[in-house]
């Protein structure tokens, strides 16, 4: 008899994106290598990226996608406006959707083989020191404003970074903790902050010791920042051209604000970025949301 059983589908194919060339990034996949890991593919696709996008990452990775997600929404109301009255190429905004995806696939094998290589209470004790630094970094931004040498110093503690990192932050934001002193007394922190970032720390470093070669974690890690900037570039590239186009609505403006990159600046200093195309350095006092006005919500541009 006849087999009833149907061929089964080819699973989906990782998000494909050329360094240089401004063809469409393609999102369907050959191979799949497991729910999170990272395809021999895709791996080549980043190592074939410039060496320049393998920078310490600038802000949060869920924000960034939140922020992709966003100017994807916006493009597909005002694209079409935007293409004709910008030089932005229609296969690069069109390939934020893929750029975004390899980055949540590069990002997932980061972190699982990050968690793996830990124990159980060393992965809780990364958890609650990660947690503590989030909240100083928040605590210290908002008190502290005002004091530029303490925001320059907060600028060089960066989101997503590797165990022996996290333990040299939490000793960098335990000092700061020290000398802002009573100017961080309304700030909802635990109980002495600093020296619970300095327990933390020194219970990484004893529970680290025997992980201080780890190649594949510093690959995994390297092909996340990769497909970071890689997604970034588009996105600098999108609100170039938006802020060119909608310059005299503020209105619609306002969807096209960059991210702060200081971090990358100073990382990439003197190197060229690869960007698919001309791309205007963000203004580092702009906000680091990307908010969207009802104007775009409605897809026509509107003057005030």
């Amino acid at each position: 008899m006849a087999s009833t059983k149907k061929t089964a589908k080819k699973s989906a194919k990782p998000p494909s994106a050329k360094p240089t060339k401004p063809e469409p990034v393609k999102a369907k996949p050959k191979a799949k290598a497991g729910k999170h890991g990272i395809t021999a593919a895709q791996r080549a696709q980043l190592l074939a990226l410039d060496p320049s996008l393998d920078a310490p990452i600038d802000r949060n990775v869920a924000e960034t996608q939140q922020e992709a997600r966003q100017l994807e929404s916006v493009l597909a109301k005002l694209g079409k406006d935007i293409y004709a009255r910008s030089n932005l190429q229609k296969a690069v905004g069109s390939s934020l959707e893929a750029r975004r995806s390899l980055l949540e696939i590069a990002e997932s094998s980061w972190t699982d083989h990050r968690n793996a290589a830990l124990s159980k209470s060393l992965r809780e004790v990364r958890a609650q020191a990660e947690e503590l630094k989030r909240d100083i970094i928040a605590a210290l931004r908002h008190f502290q404003a005002g004091d530029g040498d303490v925001q320059s110093r907060v600028d060089a503690i960066l989101p997503g970074t590797d165990l022996p990192d996290l333990i040299d932050d939490l000793k960098k934001l335990a000092k700061l903790v020290d000398e802002s002193g009573t100017k961080l007394s309304r700030a909802d922190l635990p109980k002495h902050a600093n020296d619970k970032a300095r327990g933390y720390a020194e219970s990484l470093s004893r529970g680290s010791a025997d992980r201080a070669v780890d190649p594949r974690g510093a690959e995994l890690m390297s092909l996340r920042n990769r497909a970071y900037w890689f997604l970034r570039e588009a996105m600098d590239a999108v609100r170039s051209a938006g802020r060119y186009v909608y310059r005299k609505q503020p209105k619609l403006l306002v969807a096209f604000r960059a991210s702060s990159s200081r971090a990358r600046t100073r990382a990439m200093a003197g190197r060229a970025p690869e960007a698919p195309a001309p791309v205007a350095t963000p203004d580092p006092a702009a906000t680091a949301a990307t908010a969207t006005d009802p104007a775009v919500t409605n897809g026509a541009p509107n003057t005030p």
